[in-house]
């Protein structure tokens, strides 16, 4: 009876030392095929900064180039402005007795003919 049991135990400590066994050798592998995929996880994350880095410049230069425009635009519209001056036409006799009415008025104040 004793022989038996103890037999008994000794195929149940080889098959649990066994199945111990391979089931670590198979994690070991697993683990060692996640770093693999961080690694190259990793490695699309570096080239993803670049490609956004390289992409980011020439955005910035549009975005410069496009603002300094705006800015000449703005100051050459404000030197043709200051510029040009307001000119009266003379007025005749029979015009200045007329009331006019100005339908288009300039910073409040009628427009004049140039």
């Amino acid at each position: 009876m004793t022989s038996l049991t103890q037999f008994l135990l000794v195929i149940v400590i080889t098959t649990l030392t066994v199945l111990v066994t391979v089931v670590a050798i198979q994690v070991w592998q697993i683990l060692f095929e996640v770093r693999a995929a961080m690694k190259k996880i990793n490695k699309v994350l570096d080239n993803t900064q670049t490609l956004s880095d390289i992409s980011a410049k020439p955005i910035a230069s549009v975005n410069q180039f496009f603002s300094e425009v705006k800015q000449l635009v703005d100051q050459t519209q404000e030197e043709i402005i200051e510029a040009t001056p307001d000119r009266v036409v003379s007025i005749t006799e029979s015009e200045s007795t007329e009331p006019k009415k100005h339908f288009f008025h300039r910073s409040g104040l009628p427009l004049r003919a140039s």
